[in-house]
């Protein structure tokens, strides 16, 4: 299983990446927005999951977030947001995230929702579009 992670923190970016690492997952990562979304395009057909962080340079994590559901035709990469800062419930732009996660994160919840959107969306794809 491939997972994007985009972190503009270093220190955030290399725990999330070590622990996934550690569980079996491959992965991308991106510093930014704008760096999320080039990786994403790049590697559309094999990312199964995309984190990001919502606050960062370049380009936010809702942009990008917006931007891969319609580059992708309504994608169904499940998209994790994790923030430290205040989540406005109201906002329409959450619409395109599967959750969002309060910073500090806890690893071991991170890695079960993650399998957990990955197999419900393997199952849905397979569902949609049988081979």
């Amino acid at each position: 299983m491939k997972v994007l992670i985009v972190e503009d923190d270093a220190v955030i970016r290399c725990v999330l990446s070590h622990n996934f690492i550690s569980a079996g997952f491959e992965i991308i990562l991106a510093e930014n927005g704008q760096d999320g979304l080039t990786k994403f395009q790049s590697n559309n057909h094999d990312i199964d999951l995309v984190i990001t962080d919502l606050m960062m340079p370049k380009l936010d994590g809702y942009a990008m977030a917006e931007k891969i559901r319609l580059a992708s035709n309504k994608s169904l990469t499940p998209i994790i947001a994790i923030t430290a800062g205040f989540i406005d419930i109201s906002n329409n732009n959450i619409s395109v995230f599967d959750s969002i996660l309060q910073k500090p994160v806890d690893i071991q919840s991170l890695l079960d929702l993650s399998e957990k959107l990955i197999v419900e969306s393997k199952k849905l794809k397979n569902q949609l579009f049988p081979s």
